[in-house]
């Protein structure tokens, strides 16, 4: 199970566990993780999850939420990152992800799982296509004819408190997950309306709010992208 460590002014203060799908950080006694001290708001932030995945969500709150340093309104968190939140410091920590990778291999192709003779061409077939790295080219939104190399755990597109999707890079490949926001994302104009990932193949075009993007897992010329 997913936790987070507190610590203030660099002690330790406990974990606690994360369990259902909104877990409220603030002043508040009656928050899910109780931070008290007068830098915090009353209601200053929250977490989410969604499908296997977690972001954190500022709440309108004084003094700003801080991932790894940087303030954020939504995004993403993943495995180690750090929450500052007035004088504390979160350390998100991820449960193990095997077993669940596993599960989602099995239900994606189910007509693998049924003949084990065939396992071994399937392992082998996987080592061979499953990319490692994309490339998103942007046609449309404020990255409209840049580039943007996707080589870590989560990329997000579109911006906080507006329609937000992100791409998970899992050991099966790239999947899209609906983040926030009401207008769920489309890929080849076709809308998920689910927030389970769906898996992305080469040459799909992503559309999350005003954003316009083509993914492809071939390398390609070097152009101008943004700097990270």
């Amino acid at each position: 199970m997913e936790k987070v460590v507190v610590f203030k002014e660099g002690v330790d203060k406990g974990e606690v566990r994360l369990e259902g799908k909104r877990i409220s950080i603030g002043r508040d006694p009656s928050s899910a993780i109780p931070l008290n001290d007068l830098s915090v708001s009353r209601n200053h932030a929250c977490l989410m999850r969604v499908f296997d995945d977690y972001y954190v969500e500022d709440l309108g709150s004084t003094n700003g939420t801080f991932l790894n340093d940087r303030q954020v309104k939504k995004h993403i968190i993943c495995n180690n990152d750090r929450l500052r939140i007035g004088s504390f410091e979160l350390r998100f920590v991820a449960a193990a992800a095997s077993k669940t990778d596993l599960d989602r291999t099995v239900v994606l192709q189910p007509h693998a799982a049924t003949t084990p003779i065939k396992q071994p061409d399937r392992s082998q077939q996987q080592r061979v296509v499953i990319p490692k790295t994309a490339t998103l080219r942007f046609f449309r939104g404020p990255l409209k004819g840049l580039q943007e190399r996707i080589d870590r755990s989560l990329y997000t597109i579109g911006r906080p408190g507006g329609n937000v999707a992100a791409i998970a890079r899992r050991p099966q490949g790239f999947y899209l997950l609906h983040i926030g926001g009401n207008q769920y994302p489309s890929i080849n104009n076709q809308q998920l309306k689910t927030t389970k990932g769906i898996q992305l193949k080469e040459g799909d075009v992503i559309e999350v709010g005003e954003n316009l993007a083509e993914i492809s897992f071939r390398p390609r010329a070097s152009k101008q992208s943004r700097a990270s």
